[in-house]
Order: C-alpha cells, then sequence, then structure tokens
C-alpha cells in the first residue's frame, strides 16, 4: 500500500516535473522503474523515495537551455546525458568515499538555495497557470513578461488552475493520506473525455507515448560530452543537497542511520538507470518521503511496488492524459514546491544569527539573479568562503581562577568576580591552529604581552588544537624567542596527543624545555609560580 502511495504521488508530479526540464510528460516517467528498483538495492535509507524532484528538474532544465536551443529529441537524448552523467558522478563519489564533503555545505546556504529555487520554479509555472506563453530563462525576465501580458490572461485557463490549486493545498492540509494529486489528475482526465478545453484556448497535453521505457544509450554529439558531465556534476551536487537532507531526516524519525558513501552511490545508480531508459535525473523527494512514511513504508520494498505501479502505468493508461489541461501540472508542481518557500527557518536564522540570515539570502539571491546552475555554485562557494573566514579567526579569552572550584579557570572577560594570577598570563584560543590562522593569532597574542611590564610567564591553553601543521610549528617557534627576548617564559597546557608528537618531531618540545607542558591549567600555573 506505500508503494501504491509513493506512485500515487509520483506519478502526477513526474509529469509536472517533465515540463520543468523543459522535456515531453513521459521523460519524468520513464525515469521512475529503474530509479526506484536500482536505490532499493544501493542505497541506504529504507524508506526514501526516489525520483525526479523540482531541484533536478530546473537544473536540468537549466543545462539543456545553456546549450542551446534544441528540437524536442535531441533535448530528450540531451537530459538523458546528463541524467547519466549525474549518476556517474555520484557513483564515483560513493566509490571513493566522498560523502564527508557534504557537510562542508552549510545548512543556512542550502535553505536559501532551495527557497530560490521554489521562486524559480514558482515564476516558470504562472504563465501557465494565467494561460500566457512562457518567455525567458531566468526569474526576472518571466517575472517581467508575466505582469507585462497579464492583460491577455485566458479566464479559463486561470479558473481551471485556481480550482486544482484550492483542492490540492487544502486537501493535503486536512486529509493528507490522500493523494491528491492523483486525484486531481483523475478528475481532469475524465473532464477532458467530455469536454474539449483546446477550445476555449487552454493549453492541453498531446498524446503521451503507450508502454514501458526501453534501454539505450542517448545519441549525443561529440561536441556535447563536455557539457553535459559538467551539467551532470551540477545536477549531481543538487541531487546531494536534497536528496541526502531526506535521507537524514527520516533517518533520525524512524531511528536508523544513513551513509552518505551509499546515498551518493545509490543516487548515483538510480540516475544511471534512468539516463539508459530515457528518463531524467532524479533523487530523494522529502515530500514523496513523508507520503511514503504516512503510509507506512518500513523498507525499500515499498519503492518496488511503487516501480511495478508506474510500469502498468506507462503500458495501460498513458494515451488517457491526451487533452487534459496544461495547467493541472502546473497546479502540482506549485503545491510540490510550496514547502521549499521556508519562511520559517529565515526567521529563525534572522533572530538567532545575522550571518546565517545573510548566507541564506545570499544563496537566494544568486539563484534569481544567476539562474539555477550558477546560483548553485555562488551557494557552494559561499559555503566554502564562510568555512574559510571562520576557520582564519580565532578568538582569545584571557582566563582566571573561578571562586570556589579548586581547578576551574574561566573568561575574566564578563566575569570581574575571576582574577589572573600575578605575573602569569592564561590566554585560551577557541579554535585550532592551523596554516590559515596562525599568523593572526601570533599578533592577538603578542597584543595581549604588550605593555604588560610585570608579565613574567604566559600559558597557552591549546585544547582545541588537535593537531599541528609545520607552518603552526614555526609560528610557535617565533613566538618562543620573542617571549624569550621579554624575559617571559612560554608553558603549554592541556595540548592533545597528535599535537604533541608534531612539536616533539619538529624539536620545539626540546626547544621549549623541560616541565612547560602540562595537562592542567592549575599544574601549568603552579609550575609557572615555582620558576
Amino acid at each position: 500500500m506505500a508503494g501504491v502511495a509513493v506512485a500515487a504521488v509520483a506519478i502526477p508530479t513526474a509529469m509536472g516535473y517533465s515540463s520543468v526540464a523543459q522535456v515531453p510528460v513521459q521523460i519524468g516517467l520513464y525515469a521512475l522503474p529503474a530509479a526506484l528498483l536500482l536505490y532499493a538495492i544501493f542505497g541506504s535509507s529504507r524508506q526514501v523515495a526516489i525520483g525526479p524532484t523540482s531541484t533536478v528538474a530546473l537544473m536540468s532544465g537549466a543545462v539543456i537551455a545553456g546549450i542551446g536551443p534544441s528540437d524536442p529529441q535531441r533535448a530528450i537524448a540531451l537530459t538523458a546525458g546528463v541524467a547519466l552523467a549525474a549518476g556517474a558522478w555520484l557513483a564515483l563519489f560513493g566509490l571513493l568515499r566522498l560523502g564527508w564533503m557534504t557537510d562542508f555545505i552549510s545548512r543556512p546556504v542550502i535553505v536559501g538555495f532551495s527557497f530560490g529555487l521554489g521562486l524559480t520554479v514558482l515564476a516558470g509555472e504562472l504563465p501557465h497557470i494565467l494561460g500566457l506563453p512562457p518567455e525567458g530563462p531566468h526569474f526576472i525576465q518571466r517575472i517581467w513578461t508575466t505582469l507585462h501580458n497579464v492583460d491577455q490572461t485566458n479566464l479559463v485557463t486561470l479558473a481551471i488552475g485556481v480550482v486544482a490549486l484550492v483542492i490540492l493545498f487544502v486537501g493535503q492540509m486536512h486529509l493528507p493520506r490522500i493523494p491528491w494529486a492523483l486525484v486531481v489528475m483523475a478528475a481532469s482526465v475524465i473532464l477532458s473525455r467530455f469536454w474539449t478545453a483546446s477550445d476555449r484556448g487552454v493549453e492541453v497535453l498531446p498524446q503521451v507515448p503507450s508502454g514501458p521505457p526501453t534501454f539505450a544509450l542517448p545519441l549525443l554529439g561529440i561536441g556535447d560530452l563536455r557539457q553535459v558531465a559538467v551539467g551532470g556534476l551540477a545536477v549531481a551536487i543538487a541531487a546531494v543537497g536534497e536528496g541526502l537532507s531526506a535521507a537524514r531526516i527520516f533517518a533520525r524519525t524512524g531511528g536508523y542511520r544513513v551513509n552518505a558513501d551509499s546515498e551518493f552511490l545509490g543516487t548515483g545508480m538510480a540516475n544511471i538507470g534512468a539516463g539508459l531508459t530515457g528518463g531524467m535525473s532524479v533523487c530523494g523527494s522529502l515530500s514523496r518521503t513523508s507520503t511514503a512514511v504516512i503510509s507506512g513504508a518500513k523498507t525499500q520494498i515499498n519503492g518496488v511496488f511503487a516501480a511495478l505501479v508506474t510500469l502498468l502505468f506507462l503500458m495501460t493508461l498513458t494515451s488517457s492524459l491526451a487533452g487534459v489541461p496544461r495547467v493541472i501540472l502546473s497546479a502540482i508542481v506549485v503545491v510540490s514546491v510550496w514547502f521549499l518557500l521556508d519562511v520559517s527557518s529565515l526567521r529563525m536564522y534572522k533572530r538567532i544569527r545575522k550571518n546565517d540570515f545573510v548566507a541564506a539570502l545570499t544563496g537566494l539571491a544568486g539563484v534569481l539573479l544567476l539562474g539555477p546552475l550558477y546560483g548553485l555554485l555562488s551557494a557552494v562557494a559561499i559555503s566554502l568562503l564562510g568555512l574559510a573566514y571562520r576557520s582564519s579567526r580565532v578568538h582569545v579569552d584571557a582566563l582566571g581562577r573561578i571562586p570556589g572550584e579548586k581547578a576551574g579557570w574561566g573568561a575574566i572577560q564578563e566575569h570581574p568576580e575571576r582574577r589572573e594570577t600575578p605575573g602569569v598570563l592564561v590566554l585560551r584560543l577557541d579554535a585550532p591552529l592551523f596554516w590559515a590562522n596562525c599568523e593572526a593569532t601570533h599578533e592577538t597574542i603578542l597584543s595581549a604581552v604588550d605593555g604588560r611590564n610585570d608579565l613574567h610567564a604566559l600559558i597557552l591553553n591549546l585544547e582545541a588544537s588537535g593537531q599541528m601543521d609545520t607552518t603552526t610549528v614555526e609560528m610557535l617557534t617565533s613566538l618562543l624567542a620573542e617571549l624569550d627576548a621579554m624575559s617571559i617564559d612560554l608553558y603549554i597546557a592541556r595540548l592533545q596527543y597528535q599535537a604533541r608528537v608534531v612539536l616533539d618531531k619538529a624539536g620545539f618540545t626540546a626547544s621549549l624545555g623541560e616541565g612547560r607542558m602540562w595537562h592542567s591549567i592549575s599544574a601549568t600555573v603552579e609550575a609557572a609560580q615555582r620558576r
């Protein structure tokens, strides 16, 4: 039953996402069977429902648009080629165990990027809901063109779209277990048998080929391979961002674990299967996985049944789609991507930490201004720049003994009751020392020492540094010489073993001298006082 429920949601949404990817509706359907079966074999999540999503559809469409104008058959071949390339990249990342790389893209940037994707999809579907021809590849162009031509709105198309949206939103709000997308699609199929919508100027679906997908390599030219490979990499990154998030969320609620490397491999094999069957790119879907969980899915057997249901639909019911108003698919897509407009998370970032709020807005603006492809690259760049900036900044606190605690030491700032030991300055570094931040930290430490004529000992609490590198060793060696020139002894407290090994091999420990490294701050202070 869970497999039937997943298929009931996946079939109409896959058709809708096909239009987002700028290919015929059957391409999204062709992607489902092989992707569901291969993910069931290679993926690590018990419940993730894989298939076309708004993210990969928009990214795939952007790649096709970037390659240039093409006829439908060429667009289909390029779409399948992008899916194959994305699958090859993901499978390679999984085999090389590069799942750890996903931890370097911050959650606020992902939220902002997804928000921008949601707005871009809505901008692309708005003309279809109004009965206007979609024009312009980017968000601002589409909005401007739609507003400029709004007086040409087809009222019949608009009425159908509004009714579909109301049914979908209200139905999901009050009866979420019912596959409302399938209900609306079935109702529109029945309506099209008695009423010819095209007579009223309503855009309708053409005849959809009947039968299962066939295995074949997409026919691509040599000149297309580089762009397809680069576009596949972008789609792969987007697929990981959405799919792995869905897998982790439902693993936490389901009480099991997922493996990032297996998710790379599973999603990669699913994309390879989708590409070889003439389908589009796929990844784990948050909304469809939610449907699977609500319907009782416990293992990937639900995906196997969803694949069988999709195959049955392709062999028996696709002919009934001809004449269905195109606006129905737009309404389904709008409701499917609505959850991407995560206003509550943006408000939380603004309330808790402004830097996260700015990162999210930057990711959002990157998609709207640069398009989904370069917006994704800018989102990744923002995460890496944020990581680099934070790693290069080390906060240094002066510590004092906490009254009432035998061996308690804490920051003196905003705690006047904590007192320094006369003649001894204890400094704590709140982040690991490494080559990118050691020079700035060096200057901060010397600034804290400057003007302290009463000082005879400096203690560095380096417990945050689990490892050392040669650049850091050189900085500490220079610091030791400068302090010696000022007649100040250097001590190191709470240094971890791996970092100590590096200092020993570099000869720094010998230069520092005996009795200068201790496991506790109190013992280090006592040693400095005795000396």
